[in-house]
């Protein structure tokens, strides 16, 4: 905010020269406590503070570096040299408010770099702050997309399959198996469909659980009353009901006459041994 320049009558008439001293840190201890006592009386001069220290900021930004021509520095130092050997020390009093000068813009140039370089810190402390935030939201996408995916995968793969269903019986020879429920599995119930000279079984089952990793469902076909069980694959429930699995043997297909599943552990040998769950026939 700028300031109208202060009357003859003003208590502090240098205190343009107090102000930039402050914004250039070259300040004696009473300068500051008289810088400061005129602050808590003219408070509206913080504003005007603030605006020599912004634009002292911007001076590294202006100024363009430039190369002394050759043999300046050495030409200054032997007149400073036969200078001070000839005047008298009242001289020398008068040459200290240039020397206070050079000594002013010295700081204010160490004082800008080190504004620069705060500035520089904040800008890169800002930037790491920022890609750390994108990165933990990018692993959190990441890891949202992982989970739909899952349980995309884990939906389809327990959708009964309804167009393979329809597709069997839409066949005239097609073999429907009612299977129901044992002693062991009284709630559970469904149908067993296959097609007559094909591999693919397709199982639409009702309270049938899903086994562990440890157990397994075998199917076994018994072409006759008295005919052994022949092992027709083995497979686990989906939490849909609706399982299709390949059969071993073509035996399998050969219209028997009753079909049992039993439930067996997946280390047991391919030999009837586990409790039966479903039996049925056509």
């Amino acid at each position: 905010m700028p300031f109208d320049s202060p009357s003859t009558s003003d208590p502090q008439p240098d205190w343009h020269d107090l102000l930039a001293g402050y914004a250039l840190g070259s300040l004696s201890p009473e300068e500051q406590t008289t810088l400061q006592t005129l602050l808590t009386e003219r408070p509206e001069l913080k504003a005007e503070l603030l605006t020599y220290q912004e634009a002292l900021a911007m001076v590294p930004y202006a100024l363009e570096p430039q190369s002394p021509p050759p043999g300046l520095e050495e030409a200054i130092v032997t007149a400073a040299n036969e200078q001070s050997q000839q005047i008298q020390p009242l001289s020398t009093q008068r040459r200290r408010p240039s020397k206070s000068i050079g000594q002013r813009w010295y700081g204010a140039a160490m004082a800008a770099a080190a504004v620069v370089l705060a500035m520089m810190g904040i800008d890169n402390y800002r930037l790491r702050q920022r890609q750390m935030t994108l990165q933990a939201e990018l692993n959190t996408r990441q890891t949202e997309i992982q989970t739909l995916k899952k349980n995309l995968l884990a939906e389809t793969a327990a959708k009964p399959d309804f167009e393979n269903v329809v597709e069997i019986l839409r066949q005239p020879n097609a073999l429907v198996y009612s299977l129901q429920g044992t002693d062991d599995a009284n709630t559970s119930s469904g149908s067993l469909l296959t097609l007559p000279n094909h591999s693919e079984v397709q199982l639409v089952s009702h309270n049938l659980p899903v086994l562990p990793d440890d157990k397994v469902y075998r199917l076994w076909s018994v072409a006759t009353e008295t005919s052994a069980p022949i092992f027709c694959g083995e497979f686990n429930n989906t939490e849909a009901g609706n399982v299709q699995w390949t059969v071993p043997d073509a035996l399998c297909n050969a219209t028997p006459v009753k079909v049992i599943i039993t439930v067996d552990a997946v280390i047991d040998p391919p030999v009837p041994k586990g409790p039966a769950v479903l039996e049925g026939s056509i």
